[in-house]
């Protein structure tokens, strides 16, 4: 820390270099300056208000056909700061880049002379953002969806699944208005990721359907267990049920008539699957022959698009019919794979035939907790790390699967690792710290983002958290408890340290209440004690959550939300 006086100001600056207090931008030198302008100057605006105690960071967006790709080339000198790209994406991914380098003060910010760079090593860069089942992305506002959106571009995306039409799981339970708003979001949404220069991935279709599909048509149930049966699917295998399933995309694909799609992306289970005998092993066979199909549909309506198919629980059966598959098609132009424990050994001992880009599915949402944000935040670096290193040989990049806010902490770290792999998740949370916790100490973040994880799952208990049989001297819980203790030591020295804009900001908050909640959890040895509940109330509120709470006291839901 660094303290001068300066003419009406008590300066305090959380890093060394030269000093500002506002930031000046060039708008009218490239496509997308102007917008990258606006993300600039509010996040910094935001961290360190305005004022005249130092002298103004003059910034200009630059379009350079020398910088090639995806790359961001950011030089800093004599107060101005240069960021070039050789397109609006690389101009998107310097102000971050930018942001990011800044070190943020009370008064002023301070930023070193020197040249910095965003070379992105793995070229496939998306997030599936669900919105479904009343979670976050369903219900927040539309300002606050897209400047999510503009945060995790910034960090690095460059491409988003969404549900564009309105999720065929909560249809039943939808109003006209819910349908209307929801739609209104999707245009939205969309808008501003192309605005952003990044793409848009849709589902391509799969074999699940709404709950009027005719009983006849119905698929054999999954009996793999990990292969769950939500939802309605059609048996693909007869001639009837794949008519259905063609008509029924077909008819969904309208509603993304003069929407502009890059990706298409078909899954085959959770939901979906037939066990016939038809269709067995689905994954290698019935759900092929049906994504064939609709993949000749989505190219009709959408050239040029192109098409992911995933693997997700797949068996060895699947594989190893799926690469015969591989050998003699060409219509596939990515292979997604993953599990939830550890990469899948198949497509690491086999290499995905004719050279076809292999991509992850990090699953950052639902892992050990339950419901899943309902404690607050849940960061799991070292887990995600841990993952990221087995598919990294083979890996061209990845598809991370988010339900909401609180796993923020992971899509820094899996946004981190796939853009520059050779970063550990102690330096991505670091840098997090230093940028979204300005004023903290990032030492600190790391240790509390190392006691959430160890505490993140109570060992050997099959459902988190159940206390029926942990007694009070329980050796376990006295060690959860110590470091909870501890946790809560390291909060409070943050909170104190915040620069105040930052106090009462989400991020802070969720982590903060994660905290808070643990400690009354192992305290009371109960998953929702009564002392924790202005804690659940406030994530509520952040969670936008107040549907999916009501219906979740109803009987219904209730996946993401505090349960209390």
């Amino acid at each position: 820390m660094k303290w001068f006086l300066a003419p009406l100001c008590f300066v305090v600056v959380a890093g060394y270099g030269a000093e500002y207090s506002r930031v000046s931008c060039e708008t009218e030198c490239a496509s997308g300056s102007a917008l990258c302008c606006q993300l600039l100057q509010k996040r910094v605006e935001h961290r360190t208000p305005p004022s005249d105690c130092a002298k103004t960071l003059k910034v200009k967006f630059a379009l350079d056909g020398a910088v090639k790709g995806e790359d961001a080339v950011v030089v800093v000198k004599e107060g101005v700061a240069v960021v070039r790209a050789g397109r609006v994406r690389g101009l998107v991914y310097g102000a971050g880049l930018l942001l990011r380098t800044i070190s943020y003060g009370w008064q002023t910010f301070s930023l070193d002379d020197g040249e910095y760079r965003f070379e992105p090593k793995k070229p496939f860069r998306m997030g599936d953002i669900e919105r479904h089942l009343d979670n976050w992305y369903h219900r927040a506002p539309l300002a606050d969806i897209l400047e999510y959106i503009d945060d995790l571009v910034m960090a690095g995306l460059n491409s988003f699944l969404y549900q564009y039409r309105y999720p065929e799981i909560d249809l039943a339970d939808s109003t006209e208005e819910d349908r209307v708003v929801f739609e209104a979001v999707s245009r939205a949404m969309a808008a501003r990721i192309h605005e952003l220069d990044c793409e848009l991935c849709e589902n391509g279709g799969s074999n699940q359907v709404s709950d009027d599909a005719p009983e006849h048509l119905r698929s054999v149930p999954n009996t793999d267990p990990r292969r769950p049966n939500f939802g309605f699917n059609v048996c693909p295998s007869r001639k009837e049920g794949m008519d259905y399933l063609l008509d029924f995309h077909s008819k969904r694909l309208k509603q993304l008539d003069g929407v502009q799609v890059e990706y298409f992306n078909h899954l085959p289970f959770d939901e979906g699957g037939c066990e016939c005998k038809d269709c067995h092993p689905y994954g290698g066979n019935g759900f092929l022959k049906l994504v064939e199909r609709l993949q000749k549909i989505n190219s009709a309506a959408h050239p040029g698009v192109k098409t992911i198919v995933d693997t997700w629980l797949f068996h060895d059966d699947d594989w190893a019919m799926f690469y015969k598959y591989l050998e003699t098609h060409e219509w596939i132009d990515y292979v997604m794979a993953d599990s939830h424990n550890d990469f899948p050994r198949y497509p690491l001992d086999h290499p995905i035939p004719k050279g076809i880009p292999l991509v992850t599915f990090p699953e950052i949402s639902m892992w050990g907790r339950d419901p899943w944000g309902g404690y607050g935040a849940t960061p799991l670096p070292k887990r995600f790390e841990r993952l990221f290193r087995q598919a990294d040989p083979v890996s061209s990049g990845c598809m991370f699967y988010s339900e909401g806010v609180y796993e923020d902490v992971n899509k820094a770290v899996v946004i981190g690792l796939y853009v520059k792999p050779e970063d550990t998740s102690d330096s991505i949370i670091r840098k997090y710290a230093a940028y979204e916790l300005p004023g903290t100490s990032p030492d600190d973040f790391v240790k509390l983002c190392g006691i959430l994880e160890a505490n993140h799952l109570f060992p050997q208990r099959r459902t988190w958290p159940v206390f029926t049989s942990i007694g009070e001297n329980d050796s376990e819980l006295a060690e959860y408890r110590r470091r909870t203790d501890e946790a809560c030591r390291i909060v409070a020295r943050m909170d104190a340290a915040l620069l105040p804009s930052i106090r009462r900001c989400w991020r802070w908050r969720i982590l903060y209440l994660r905290t808070m909640i643990d400690r009354e959890i192992f305290l009371h040895r109960k998953a929702a004690p009564d002392s924790a509940k202005k804690f659940f109330e406030e994530l509520v509120g952040i969670y936008h959550a107040e549907i999916q709470l009501e219906k979740w006291r109803k009987g219904k839901g209730g996946y993401t939300c505090p349960h209390f």
